[in-house]
């Protein structure tokens, strides 16, 4: 009983750590966070946060692990319960949508803070973080697309070739949103033309 309670002290501090970093990173991108912005934005002395982490790579880290595994939760588990193909697809690509049209419109996000990391941190554990998050990605199109074909929506039987493409699609349209210059009439364009292929 008594180990049980500082461990849920323990994950409560740390669950507002990652809070505040992620309101950081999502502002200031990767490179330009300080230790003492995350302080600052989360309310934990410095010695507080040394007890959890080293730095702030160690925050982010954590940060877009958690991240990775509560994504898309929502089509996940809608996917299992069987609903219209055409309606789950719709919500799925207006997420992807409404995350870069945020980013575009100088919304908080963490995509520039991503790319940021990936391109300056190329460790195993990186490597696999990012992989596992491409991974979970593809995993969640196919499972969409499966649903597609189980439905005779979708005529393209070769799920796994559709969703890899529509991962490139995806990372290539956040990258042109980190320059500001991808519009919504090219999101939707991207994206008819990807349903197109499914039939």
């Amino acid at each position: 009983m008594n180990e049980i309670m500082p461990n849920k002290r323990r994950e409560s501090k740390k669950a507002i750590i990652i809070a505040g970093a992620q309101k950081v990173f999502s502002t200031k991108g990767f490179l330009n966070v300080t230790m003492q912005d995350i302080i600052d934005a989360c309310g934990i002395s410095r010695g507080g946060i040394y007890l959890y982490f080293r730095a702030t790579d160690d925050i982010f880290f954590e940060t877009i692990t958690q991240r990775s595994v509560r994504q898309f939760d929502d089509i996940r588990e809608a996917v299992k319960n069987e609903p219209s193909f055409d309606q789950l697809i719709r919500v799925y690509l207006g997420e992807h949508k409404n995350r870069l049209i945020n980013h575009i419109n100088g919304a908080p996000s963490l995509l520039r803070a991503m790319y940021e990391y990936s391109f300056t941190h190329h460790a195993d554990c990186d490597k696999r973080l990012k992989q596992k998050q491409t991974n979970a990605t593809k995993a969640t199109v196919r499972a969409i697309l499966d649903l597609g074909v189980k439905q005779n929506k979708v005529t393209c039987h070769d799920t796994k070739i559709i969703a890899d493409n529509f991962m490139l699609l995806i990372e290539g349209m956040s990258i042109v949103a980190l320059t500001g210059t991808l519009t919504a009439q090219q999101i939707d364009d991207q994206f008819h033309m990807f349903m197109q292929q499914l039939s």
